[in-house]
């Protein structure tokens, strides 16, 4: 069998990549290796887990979302970022891209336009690794360039070997794997009841659904497919919960949603 040179000095980063397990410069490693076959400008490992905040376990030092942006990520963003809404429904380990598990009308919101063009990109691929007990792992790569084929494709040729890399780098995680045992999922969040409350009279339980897959990017026939209801009763929901926030339109829920606490949400 014969191997090339190059074969060989991938080898070797490889292995100087596992050593590094346990270390705070695994994730840095791991980014570098990656940079070898696509071109991104941020990369971040989180953990996705049921109705909380994701946990920011590692970030590009030169991230370029500002820190009070990723506060507002990790305050009440989260919630309409499609990958975490991905997240929820018991994704399997792979790789992913932003159009695979966005709605079909993420790309038109004000999420889109003032959070994530600015502080992703213009496109998104996420490693997810569901862990037992703990929530899904994600090594995500932001570029504000679309990612070839080729790039996508040279990613999914290092899934195999990457993904279970990522969980034993979790494992090797001490002081990680002792807070993961004591953060029990949250049954609701502030957010969610903020978002009830503002309404004048309050919003109804699915009222607050609609409103947050209206700013995730779905539209009106979306919301009725992914809600298992009518085209009318989506549009009739729609139309409540914009009286009852005062807005007409999405860019106007968006406002109330991103509002800093005291504020607005």
């Amino acid at each position: 069998m014969d191997v090339a040179v190059a074969d060989l000095a991938f080898h070797q980063k490889l292995g100087r990549l596992i050593e590094k397990l346990g270390d705070s410069d695994f994730w840095p490693a791991l980014a570098r290796l990656l940079a070898g076959v696509a071109t991104f400008d941020t990369w971040v490992v989180l953990l996705f887990q049921a109705e909380q905040p994701p946990r920011i376990l590692a970030d590009h030092a030169a991230n370029l979302a500002a820190a009070d942006l990723f506060a507002d990520y990790r305050a009440r963003l989260y919630r309409i970022d499609p990958f975490y809404a991905f997240s929820q429904h018991a994704p399997a380990t792979g790789l992913y891209r932003l159009d695979d598990v966005a709605p079909d009308s993420f790309r038109d919101t004000e999420y889109f336009r003032q959070y994530f063009s600015r502080n992703v990109g213009a496109d998104e691929l996420q490693f997810l690794l569901p862990i037992a007990g703990q929530g899904i792992l994600s090594l995500s790569l932001g570029s504000r360039r679309r990612f070839s084929d080729a790039e996508v494709g040279a990613c999914q040729l290092f899934s195999p070997w990457l993904l279970p890399l990522m969980g034993k780098a979790i494992q090797f995680d001490g002081q990680l794997a002792e807070q993961l045992q004591h953060n029990p999922a949250e049954r609701q969040t502030r957010l969610e009841d903020a978002l009830r409350q503002r309404g004048e009279p309050h919003l109804t339980e699915r009222e607050v659904q609609v409103a947050l897959l209206i700013l995730a990017g779905h539209s009106t026939k979306a919301i009725a497919r992914e809600l298992g209801i009518s085209l009318d009763t989506a549009k009739v929901h729609r139309r409540n919960l914009y009286a009852k926030l005062g807005v007409t339109h999405q860019a106007g829920l968006f406002l109330l949603f991103s509002a800093p606490s005291g504020s607005g949400l």
